[in-house]
């Protein structure tokens, strides 16, 4: 139970700090906020990299990353309403494939028929009886 309260604490805590730094603000708000932890994280990545005997090659600049990412983000934007509006056509195409292969099946053929003779006899009877009136 303690572990579990010490998880919820956690994820609460990085929620509201996420919240506080406005990440999920407007696109200038997340991005002020990325280079601000650029730049908090830069003095810890220089101390680690001492430490390391090996040299280690420098990370990519991210100049472009703001028109990456709204474009990934118009992308999925686009992809998603691309998918909402071909949503009925698909289903519908599929329904109509899904009938054909289950009628390609003679049980299942026979089956579907037996409710249309079914119908045309109980029709054929109701006729008759209305012709003797």
């Amino acid at each position: 139970m303690i572990k579990f309260a010490v998880k919820v604490g956690l994820a609460t805590a990085a929620i509201y700090y996420v919240k506080e730094q406005n990440v999920w603000k407007n696109s200038n708000e997340s991005l002020k906020t990325y280079e601000k932890l650029k730049e908090t994280v830069k003095p810890y990545v220089q101390e680690a990299k001492s430490q390391i005997p090996i040299e280690l090659p420098a990370l990519p600049e991210t100049d472009g990353l703001p028109s990456l990412v709204k474009q990934s983000w118009n992308a999925g934007v686009l992809a998603t309403f691309k998918f909402l509006a071909e949503s009925p056509r698909t289903v519908s195409n599929w329904s109509k494939k899904g009938v054909e292969k289950a009628l390609e099946n003679e049980g299942i053929k026979n089956f579907i028929e037996s409710f249309s003779s079914a119908k045309s006899s109980v029709e054929t009877k109701v006729t008759a009886k209305e012709e003797k009136k």
